[in-house]
């Protein structure tokens, strides 16, 4: 991770009251050693606690947030700017939740893996203990908890101007009655993501990175595929139909119950943590359906498994075996055969 620019503002708000005030910088922040560190920091819980994919809310004109990123990212307006004017939606936002606190706006852009990337999020202190060097007497301290991240949003700069989905990711509450981090998502626009089909597949595809990284081959990756077939077909045919990413991580290796789950977040790998599977994507881990021209083959992969089904690569030959006598007399008269 390479961090281009970034700036931290700071906002005055107690628990329980309507006022808020906006602490400025008016420069970029120093990219000093601190800053670099902070960077890892709180990318690293931002992965592991990221729970939703979207976009952002078509209507700029209630939602100004992606309009003062454009003049950003086409540098019609610097960092400063930019995240001012966004720092103020975050207060009007802030001044209508009662019970949210004040933090700091943290608006970080880097390069990651040849990707352009923004990430804004809100940082509380939490008091500490430290000491004099010189006295040894013990000093209390202020830190930021970044073990309790709740409210940020990571943008890929690159797929959003190209308007390719999902470009955006952040953290959604999932539980309480009163979530008051919703204003932070309701400044920025965020709109949640639920398109089941991608989801869907990149679970599938997740699933089998993580067996070849992971060594699992044969029957055991067979026997990941299968739960993962059932755990979807369990929730499609549900009444709840809600796919939850812990409980299919625990499902897959029950022996390390969070490893799956660690590996989605570990490898940014755009899915939501709660979603609809699509039973036509999903299918294809139990049943193998393909057409081309005017050829149609479909099997379950329990005939590979039983080699009713091969293919020979040399050749590029699919072999069906075990083919019923009615079937081939078909073939037969097809070809004019006797």
């Amino acid at each position: 991770m390479e961090i281009k620019e970034a700036i931290i503002h700071g906002f005055e708000k107690e628990a329980q009251s309507y006022q808020v005030e906006v602490k400025p910088r008016l420069e970029n922040s120093p990219l000093d050693d601190m800053m670099n560190h902070l960077g890892e920091e709180v990318l690293k819980a931002y992965g592991r606690r990221s729970n939703s994919n979207g976009t952002f809310d078509a209507n700029e004109t209630a939602y100004p947030f992606s309009k003062l990123m454009r003049e950003y990212h086409q540098e019609n307006s610097g960092l400063v700017e930019f995240s001012l004017e966004a720092c103020e939606l975050i207060a009007a936002q802030m001044r209508q939740s009662y019970l949210s606190t004040g933090g700091y706006a943290f608006f970080i852009r880097y390069e990651n893996q040849g990707q352009d990337w923004l990430l804004v999020l809100m940082l509380k202190l939490k008091p500490g203990t430290s000491i004099n060097p010189d006295t040894l007497e013990l000093l209390t301290s202020l830190s930021f908890d970044i073990s309790h991240l709740h409210e940020a949003a990571r943008i890929n700069l690159e797929k959003w101007a190209e308007e390719e989905q999902p470009y955006l990711s952040f953290i959604k509450k999932s539980n309480g009655n009163e979530d008051v981090t919703k204003y932070f998502r309701l400044a920025l626009g965020c709109t949640e993501y639920t398109d089941s089909k991608f989801n869907t597949e990149q679970v599938v595809e997740a699933l089998d990175a993580y067996c070849q990284e992971n060594d699992i081959v044969g029957e055991a990756r067979q026997e990941a595929r299968r739960k993962l077939h059932d755990y979807f077909d369990e929730k499609y045919n549900s009444e709840d139909k809600s796919v939850n990413l812990v409980a299919l991580s625990a499902m897959i290796d029950d022996i390390n119950p969070e490893s799956f789950y660690h590996y989605i977040k570990d490898n940014d790998v755009p899915v939501s943590d709660v979603f609809t599977p699509t039973k036509s994507v999903y299918g294809r881990l139990k049943r193998i359906k393909r057409k081309f021209g005017n050829v149609a083959v479909s099997f379950d992969v329990e005939d590979v498994l039983r080699d009713n089904v091969d293919y020979d690569e040399e050749n590029e030959v699919l072999y069906i075996r075990n083919i019923p006598e009615s079937l081939i007399q078909e073939v037969r008269r097809a070809k004019g055969d006797e």
